[in-house]
């Protein structure tokens, strides 16, 4: 049933879809509350209700708290009604989640990006991911809602097209995804920017859903902002170039951009620009111990500047503090524009260096406590870690039959 909430509705499927979004959003619930939150007559809501669990779409969840009389019957969704595919396309992987209805994860895949994985390879990646879970788990296409996809931009999401991103492979200009998949895999979907996909799925937590006002910075080979105003997440529009948010300036004299302009935090604070600062750095004759591991330092890897800065290594520790409080002069900016309650800060660099982490926020606070001595700001560096787009955009898969438009927005 939930495949047929979109289009033109009879005023019954209207309201079918309304009691299911709302037993999705607030459930388990009661009737009452239905009643409530609807303006139905109560007649009419617990007929459709009753309908909703003949289609099994709602089941009985045991009872709530009574308030002096009988206690109610709450109602939930059937998690496994249906199920949903999210799917997360970086610079670094393509992961694939197979979810049910309350976005638990039942199956997983993922695929390093190297200078092999083209669009092609990709695409055929997702889709034998999909038929190898569905028959390790039983189930068939007819239970598939559809795919929800989060990728790196930039992007056109009303065509679904990947446009022009930075990937370690060619072929990525122009790239119909959507239209591809759908054709392959016979089902809707739909695509966003990673981010704000990340963003949805990190409000959703009950640990944050308390929050109106919320940042969140993933940070990597680019940086990228999802942002949550007044409960609601920001679409933005389709202007982001490949290298993401990362162009608030932080130093007019600073060094130049790959954008072309000048003191960008992409040139300070991202992988790219803090590798460069350590091979710089080497090339100075700077002690660390990053020079017994590689005989051509131009290879030092990401993963090995974060081994050495956890390990003490002076000289990256130097780099990476560096690198952090330009980063928190730019958080410092976004604070005063959008005054948040919290921050998630996720992406390598804040989760695989605490140094890192904990530099950006002393630099932020230290820069706002003067001017805002009583605003508080929760941190955090979510709860999903590397699953958080592609859980958001599974989510954004189930919005798109249960809103009135195909976003969630």
């Amino acid at each position: 049933m939930i495949k047929q909430f979109t289009g033109i509705l009879s005023q019954k499927d209207k309201s079918l879809k309304e009691l299911y979004s709302l037993i999705t959003e607030h459930g388990p619930v009661s009737r009452t509350d239905l009643v409530k939150y609807t303006g139905i007559k109560q007649t009419t809501c617990f007929r459709l209700i009753d309908e909703l669990i003949q289609s099994e779409l709602v089941i009985e969840s045991g009872y709530g708290q009574s308030s002096g009389g009988r206690k109610p019957i709450m109602y939930e969704v059937k998690v496994d009604a249906y199920y949903v595919i999210g799917i997360d396309i970086s610079t670094t992987h393509t992961k694939v989640l197979l979810m049910d209805l309350a976005f638990s994860i039942i199956d997983e895949e993922s695929l390093t990006m190297d200078e092999t994985t083209t669009p092609d390879v990709v695409i055929e990646f997702i889709v034998s991911c999909i038929h190898t879970m569905l028959q390790r788990q039983r189930l068939t296409m007819n239970d598939i809602l559809g795919a929800g996809i989060g990728a790196i931009g930039p992007l056109d999401r009303e065509k679904g097209m990947i446009l022009n991103p930075i990937f370690p492979s060619p072929g990525w200009k122009d790239v119909h995804l959507c239209q591809i998949l759908s054709e392959k895999l016979n089902i809707k979907t739909v695509l966003e920017y990673g981010s704000n996909t990340a963003t949805l799925a990190e409000y959703q937590q009950d640990a944050f859903k308390k929050y109106q006002n919320v940042i969140n910075i993933l940070k990597g080979d680019g940086i990228r902002n999802g942002l949550i105003i007044d409960g609601h997440l920001v679409q933005g529009a389709d202007k982001l170039g490949a290298f993401g948010q990362g162009h608030m300036i932080v130093d007019i004299h600073g060094r130049k951009c790959v954008c072309g302009a000048y003191g960008c935090i992409h040139a300070y604070s991202s992988i790219p620009a803090i590798q460069s600062e350590i091979v710089k750095g080497l090339k100075r004759g700077y002690p660390s111990v990053l020079r017994e591991w590689r005989i051509n330092i131009e290879e030092i890897t990401f993963e090995e500047i974060c081994q050495a800065v956890n390990e003490g290594d002076h000289f990256a520790r130097q780099i990476i503090e560096d690198a952090a409080y330009y980063s928190g002069i730019g958080l410092a900016n976004l604070v005063h524009m959008f005054f948040p309650e919290l921050i998630i800060l996720n992406g390598p660099l804040y989760t695989k260096m605490d140094l890192y982490y904990h530099t950006v926020i002393e630099t932020a606070q230290n820069r706002l406590k003067a001017i805002y001595p009583n605003h508080e700001i929760v941190f955090s560096k979510g709860l999903l870690g590397e699953n958080a787009s592609a859980i958001g955009a599974g989510r954004m898969l189930l919005h798109y039959y249960l809103t009135d438009r195909s976003t969630i927005f």
